[in-house]
């Protein structure tokens, strides 16, 4: 999801001018597709949240709930349910590391080390 650092800004000039024929409320239903994301423990090296400066370091939600009065849930919204004048979606980058030649380098290496040691053990042996 979106979010702006500075919050000394009028939301109501905000959604205007980035929005001209948006609503502030969004009435009705919205459906919403994403991924829900769990507390994170903080990890030896992070720096602490800082609440009162809103800067966040890694996801608190019951101290995030706490600051913003909502329920502590966070979703990570893919980019096709942003919603004109709220959230913006597709903001979380997953990318996955292809390694495959260097498990199949691996595994055929060992495979074969192990292969030749049986074979000088056992089979010269003969």
């Amino acid at each position: 999801m979106g979010f702006k650092t500075n919050l000394t800004f009028d939301i109501l000039t905000l959604i205007k001018t980035e929005c001209n024929d948006c609503s502030v409320q969004v009435e009705g239903e919205v459906e919403v597709v994403g991924v829900v994301r769990l507390t994170e423990i903080r990890k030896p090296f992070v720096p602490s949240n800082d609440v009162k400066r809103n800067q966040w370091h890694y996801r608190d939600l019951e101290a995030m709930g706490g600051v913003t009065g909502a329920e502590p849930v966070f979703i990570d919204a893919s980019f096709e349910t942003t919603i004109p004048g709220g959230p913006i979606g597709g903001q979380t980058r997953i990318t996955l590391r292809n390694e495959h030649m260097q498990y199949i380098v691996t595994w055929y290496g060992l495979c074969a080390a192990t292969s030749y040691m049986w074979f000088a053990k056992f089979i010269k042996k003969l």
